[in-house]
């Protein structure tokens, strides 16, 4: 009888811890979820950070090209279909970074523990994007940075038809850096001017004609 006692307080005990460690975890989630509600997030900038050429652009052009110090047809051809408007392969990928600002009237701080979305220019493309760093959501503004690579194709001449841009996604949140997570999901639609974009085309392909020109030279040079 004594045993069976003893079992039932151990019970008895186990259930209210568990019930308590339910309710903690269940009051943080309601925290954050609390803090969310007063977190704003909007678009503030998007970048054009570099130009990564084709490693294989000039394999698949021929031998030639490598040998040759005499200007050679096919990288002429390459050049001048690029400044005509004309890809006919994937010649690289751009960078490109995205400043997001967000917003939080709460005191307290949250961790962001994942971040997933997509940023669709019109109908032209959708390209997934990555959170650069680590980051918190402290009050006030914060600036996160995201990250993702415009494949430079045919559709580098779409760009100019852009008349805004929508980033979707869901950031994920808590309390604490190994906390319970509440997800804070947003869609936010920037609409972008002709002059931003084809300020964002140029320098796209001015890059990538500046790199296709410095690889070739670089691949026909001798190394030291």
């Amino acid at each position: 009888m004594f045993f069976r006692s003893k079992v039932g307080h151990i019970t008895l005990i186990l259930a209210l811890t568990a019930s308590f460690l339910v309710g903690c975890a269940t009051m943080r989630k309601l925290d954050a979820a609390s803090i969310l509600k007063k977190t704003h997030i909007e678009f503030q900038e998007l970048v054009l950070d570099s130009v990564d050429i084709n490693p294989n652009l000039f394999e698949k052009a021929g031998e030639a090209i490598k040998s040759s110090l005499l200007p050679n047809p096919q990288v002429v051809t390459m050049v001048q279909n690029l400044a005509r408007g004309i890809i006919e392969s994937e010649l690289g990928k751009a960078n490109l970074s995205i400043v997001l600002k967000a917003t939080s009237s709460d005191e307290d701080t949250l961790w962001v523990r994942s971040f997933t979305a997509n940023i669709a220019l019109d109908s032209v493309i959708e390209l997934p994007l990555s959170l650069k760093d680590s980051s918190i959501l402290a009050p006030g503004e914060n600036k996160f940075v995201v990250t993702t690579q415009f494949p430079l194709d045919k559709r580098l001449f779409k760009l100019n038809s852009i008349t805004k841009y929508r980033i979707k996604g869901v950031l994920q949140v808590a309390l604490k850096a190994d906390g319970e997570t509440v997800p804070l999901e947003f869609d936010i639609e920037h609409p972008i001017s002709p002059e931003e974009i084809k300020a964002l085309e140029d320098r796209a392909r001015e890059t990538l004609l500046s790199g296709i020109i410095n690889d070739w030279v670089g691949a026909i040079l001798p190394s030291n």
